[in-house]
């Protein structure tokens, strides 16, 4: 619990950055994209959600939504995917997907609002091409968003993202200490399948932690 209230705390001071700074620039820089970066048929940029969800938005509708790297090492090889169906609607940190590895689950969750007008057809045969490429081949639906403008402001981007990313991982490796050795590959990067690390106790503390926006299951006919 207290993991969790800091990086809610976490991502408050970098929201709180994140305005600051777009107040500091000039009003003779106009030049310059603004930082609340405004949707237009010349923005092509991912957006990241708290429960590790991101969208990416293209010079037209509709939006290609999945998971981060995060996400997809946390919960380790997918086993299945429960993936949106065509033409439901979701709603803006709601269940989008439920990963399965083994007999542990995680949803994740919509980082906006629309109705899903195209699932990744290729997951529902090879799931793990969500964890090959999570931010490419393994995206999971595309969505014509409700009200994608407003919606992105509840979202973090660019560098502020980055940052929240590697306080996240900062995070889970101190969840782990003094094991470093087991979530940590050399350079540094968190291994895969982090879920075959802990029990099942400490799999339901680690998802209440680190996707507090999400839930999770184990199969106890498989304990």
């Amino acid at each position: 619990m207290v993991i969790a209230l800091f990086i809610v705390m976490v991502a408050a001071f970098l929201i709180a950055e994140y305005f600051f700074f777009s107040k500091k620039i000039s009003p003779n820089a106009q030049a310059i994209p603004s930082l609340h970066h405004p949707v237009t048929t010349s923005t092509i940029e991912r957006y990241f959600h708290p429960g590790h969800s991101w969208v990416l938005v293209r010079s037209s509708e509709p939006v290609v939504v999945g998971i981060n790297d995060f996400s997809q090492r946390f919960i380790g090889r997918l086993d299945a995917i429960e993936l949106p169906r065509e033409g439901s609607f979701l709603r803006q940190g709601e269940t989008m997907v439920t990963l399965k590895h083994g007999d542990k689950s995680l949803t994740q969750v919509a980082p906006i609002s629309g109705v899903v007008v195209e699932v990744n057809s290729l997951l529902k045969s090879n799931p793990s091409t969500v964890n090959d490429s999570p931010l490419e081949k393994g995206w999971i639906a595309k969505i014509s968003p409700r009200d994608l403008t407003l919606e992105l402001r509840n979202l973090l981007r660019g560098v502020i993202a980055d940052r929240w990313q590697e306080s996240v991982r900062s995070l889970l490796v101190h969840w782990f200490s003094p094991q470093l050795g087991t979530v940590m590959q050399d350079g540094g990067r968190i291994v895969d399948n982090v879920s075959d690390l802990v029990d099942d106790q400490e799999w339901r503390l680690l998802v209440n932690d680190f996707f507090p926006h999400c839930s999770s299951s184990v199969d106890n006919n498989n304990s």
